[in-house]
């Protein structure tokens, strides 16, 4: 989707963005916590690699902040970070980009993120979220279904985790992140399949 000219009000003024108890409840989610402590990005790695650092962190396997073959401070697609992520995970778990095509779509791979065999990387534009600002990676921690919020673990740590619709994430996802391949950004979807 090219990018609209509609100004966005930020998930910043939602109550919900960063509400303590719901962060809280967040946290206990099957997968979610798996991720403490998460690695936030730095000099050496940005977002991409250091979202794959925590996924695999999750998995129990060490890691450093870039445990890619390419170099850490490069800018990568949603389809180079699914590549690159399936070379390094453990045996029986497989990586493939996934691109929602309607909210409804979304919301069933956020229920999906709460299952232990599954983890998520999520690659959207922040100027839908936050009214400003470009792509960016970070890892799925589930979905507090009751209360229709995925919980977004923001690896930059000028944000860190927060709460959103999935209406709100669908807008953020369904960009287009290249210009050359005309694709959207989307998931990449770690599964355990063995």
């Amino acid at each position: 989707m090219p990018r609209s000219s509609t100004a966005f009000e930020s998930i910043r003024s939602s109550p919900t963005y960063q509400r303590r108890d719901l962060l809280q409840q967040a946290w206990k989610l099957p997968v979610a916590k798996l991720y403490s402590p998460l690695l936030s990005q730095g000099f050496t790695s940005i977002c991409g690699p250091t979202s794959v650092a925590n996924v695999l962190r999750s998995m129990r396997v060490p890691s450093r902040k870039n445990p890619l073959r390419g170099f850490g401070l490069r800018p990568m697609s949603l389809d180079q970070l699914a590549s690159e992520s399936a070379e390094v995970v453990p045996p029986g778990w497989h990586v493939c980009a996934v691109r929602p095509q309607t909210v409804d779509e979304l919301r069933r791979e956020l229920r999906a993120s709460n299952d232990e065999r599954r983890r998520y990387v999520t690659n959207f534009a922040r100027w839908p979220l936050f009214g400003g600002g470009g792509g960016h990676h970070s890892p799925l921690g589930g979905f507090l279904e009751h209360e229709d919020l995925a919980f977004v673990l923001d690896v930059n740590s000028n944000f860190g985790p927060w709460l959103v619709s999935p209406q709100r994430l669908f807008d953020a996802i369904n960009t287009r992140a290249d210009g050359s391949t005309g694709k959207t950004r989307g998931l990449a979807r770690f599964e355990h399949c063995a």
